[in-house]
């Protein structure tokens, strides 16, 4: 384990050492030309700039895809920072156009970095880039293959890949645990459940969807207690992994709705909502009373998602909740229900003090073909003038 320590100091060391010559010599070439004034040398050389600093911007997004984006957020605010300042004294003649010409760099560098940070995201959006062009069957056949090329490199190798959880890397072993539920071994299930607790957010995630893929009853416990996680990330891949787990799940995730920890009573309606079972919209309804506002949030979401016509009156009142993105929720959910006894209180909803509120209603009403909705539109009109809120709030 020491061994294998030094060698990923060593080699974060020398890779640290080439970003850093990189970012030097850029920001040495820039202060060259900033400090002679040399407005001729300037136009000859900045569009070597942007792609200079670019180097190492793509260095940090692939080699540390957790820490790097952060970084590098910083290195681009620096770039517009500089741009701007270069235009003030002015050695730059059109900011814009400088910006521009460094803009394809920097859109190379964001989906390099999500890329390498979260590449489900990426994948998520580049699907629903090919269904809209008519080829996503193309695209999941790609997905799928890269799958099985996955599960044919780790195929008899299980205690070499359980071996890997223990390295120092954090690449390895987020790499080992996605791999294991790729697999789809039950002997997975106890390493993956230790990992858990790994002290890399993003390793805990992935080992928690894993455990989801699987599909073991055992995990069901752990991941509930995992819904405590301090870190975000944590808390979304247990959620995932109950969620994929099925109706296996439904019974212990009713009861969490329970638990004294809100992070689990959160955790535990998104989970019910990914599995979408209808029985469980009587123990939603009750929480749907819960003391915190950020569950009240994510079962109002749920019974919107999953509900029937038991659903309707739970969320009319949910209309008057104390937390306006509880109310908008419900205005969201109630759109969706297709009854008509949902229109008289949106159209009550119009009166709400939060202006976020008051716009979400206007759109649901507007997808709406009935003559009351039409009338109360018509007679808030001039409301819709002084709508500031943010109605996408989510």
């Amino acid at each position: 384990m020491n061994a294998s320590k030094a060698q990923n100091s060593s080699r974060d060391f020398i890779k640290l050492g080439v970003i850093g010559a990189f970012a030097v010599s850029s920001l040495l070439l820039t202060v060259y030309i900033i400090g002679f004034r040399n407005q001729a040398l300037y136009v000859d050389l900045y569009p070597l700039i942007p792609h200079l600093y670019l180097i190492p911007i793509i260095l940090l997004a692939l080699w540390y895809p957790k820490r790097g984006l952060q970084i590098t957020i910083l290195l681009i605010s620096a770039i517009l920072i500089l741009t701007f300042y270069l235009f003030f004294i002015g050695v730059l003649p059109d900011p814009l156009l400088s910006l521009m010409n460094a803009g394809m760099d920097i859109a190379i560098f964001v989906a390099l970095a999500l890329y390498a940070k979260d590449r489900s995201l990426v994948e998520s959006f580049l699907k629903g880039f090919f269904e809209h062009a008519g080829m996503g069957e193309t695209f999941d056949a790609s997905i799928r293959k890269e799958s099985e090329r996955a599960k044919v490199k780790f195929e008899g190798a299980f205690e070499e890949v359980v071996r890997a959880l223990q390295t120092g890397d954090d690449e390895v072993r987020e790499e080992a645990v996605r791999a294991l539920g790729e697999l789809n071994d039950r002997r997975a299930v106890e390493p993956l459940i230790s990992i858990l607790n790994d002290e890399n957010r993003y390793i805990r995630r992935e080992a928690a969807k894993s455990l989801g893929r699987i599909g073991d009853d055992r995990a069901i416990p752990p991941l509930i207690s995992a819904l405590k996680d301090e870190d975000r990330y944590g808390r979304e891949g247990a959620a995932e992994g109950l969620g994929e787990m099925g109706e296996n799940a439904v019974g212990p995730l009713i009861s969490a709705l329970k638990n004294p920890d809100w992070h689990v009573r959160m955790g535990a309606a998104i989970a019910l909502r990914i599995i979408g079972d209808k029985n469980t919209i009587a123990p939603l309804i009750i929480a749907l009373g819960d003391e915190n506002r950020f569950v009240r949030r994510e079962v109002t979401k749920s019974l919107g998602r999953i509900g029937d016509a038991r659903v309707i009156d739970p969320l009319i009142r949910a209309l008057g909740d104390t937390d306006r993105s509880v109310r908008m929720r419900a205005v969201s959910a109630l759109a969706k229900c297709g009854d008509e006894r949902v229109i008289d209180p949106l159209i009550r909803a119009l009166g709400d003090e939060d202006s976020g509120v008051r716009l979400r209603v206007i759109r649901a009403l507007e997808e709406m073909d009935d003559p009351r909705a039409i009338m109360a539109l018509n007679n808030s009109v001039g409301d819709a003038t002084h709508l500031d809120g943010n109605p996408d709030d989510d």
